[in-house]
């Protein structure tokens, strides 16, 4: 009961996020963009359009028509999920040295059979963007807008994620609505920035980090049942002072403590 009472006080604040994000894509306008890959079945390895290699198959899984690509990846990420023919795939055990036959299954809208792999996954993905806006970006003009939005993605990935373990299906509806405008608008802030190195995060440039969130954000959407607006028309972020391997806190939010999620994520500007 009380886990339950805790997610419905953080999806008031996902939600009141969510709305301030919404009104601020209207001011700013929409920009989509949609992954392309290059699949070589020869060396079986696929690159994204920016050139960088994101998997490497034994089996021809990836398709020249596939699209939201998210490749197996680390030691706890064994799976490829990807999107063709109207249909959001999953295959287990992909990686590259994986042997026996692959049994690449359909994941059914609203399934909520892939939560847990695909939150992580968005949990991961989220702060190494972060942390890379925060070391190599920080001179852009607008910085601390886009920082605060996109440190939002990374707060409702891991609400979702905390809410995931304790079985809060609605919540975890709810908190995604609108992940994906909120995402576009970022990408879209992003896309014209210049970048001063400062700090190496992850092994892919920007554009791939945020090619692989969008994929992910798509797959998660399909897989706990919420339709993408569009359609309607393995470090942590760390608190201020922190590990300095953790993406700050954007300014002007309040504390939340280490630990399990249980606390809403940061206010906007």
């Amino acid at each position: 009961m009380r886990s339950k009472i805790l997610n419905t006080m953080v999806l008031g604040t996902v939600l009141g996020i969510m709305t301030s994000s919404t009104l601020a894509q209207h001011r700013h306008g929409h920009h989509s963009h949609s992954p392309t890959y290059k699949v070589d079945h020869h060396d079986h390895i696929v690159r994204d359009s920016h050139g960088h290699i994101i998997g490497q198959y034994h089996h021809d899984i990836i398709r020249d028509n596939s699209r939201y690509i998210v490749p197996h990846s680390g030691n706890n990420h064994h799976g490829t999920y990807q999107y063709r023919d109207n249909g959001y795939y999953y295959a287990p055990q992909t990686g590259h040295n994986h042997q026996g036959g692959i049994q690449e299954v359909r994941v059914q809208f609203g399934g909520f059979s892939h939560v847990e792999d695909l939150a992580s996954r968005l949990e991961t993905l989220a702060n190494e963007f972060c942390l890379d806006l925060h070391h190599n970006y920080s001179h852009n003009q607008g910085f601390k807008e886009t920082y605060n939005e996109a440190y939002q993605i990374l707060q409702i990935a891991e609400f979702i994620h905390g809410a995931e373990h304790n079985q809060d299906r609605q919540a975890i509806q709810e908190s995604l609505g609108g992940i994906d405008r909120l995402f576009h608008h970022v990408q879209e802030d992003v896309s014209g920035w210049s970048r001063h190195q400062h700090r190496q995060i992850g092994q892919l440039g920007i554009l791939s980090k945020m090619d692989l969130m969008e994929s992910t954000i798509h797959h998660l959407m399909n897989d706990v049942g919420v339709r993408s607006t569009e359609q309607n028309g393995d470090e942590r972020a760390p608190q201020p002072g922190n590990d300095p391997n953790r993406a700050p806190r954007p300014e002007n939010s309040f504390d939340q403590n280490s630990g399990p999620i249980n606390s809403a994520p940061p206010r906007s500007f």
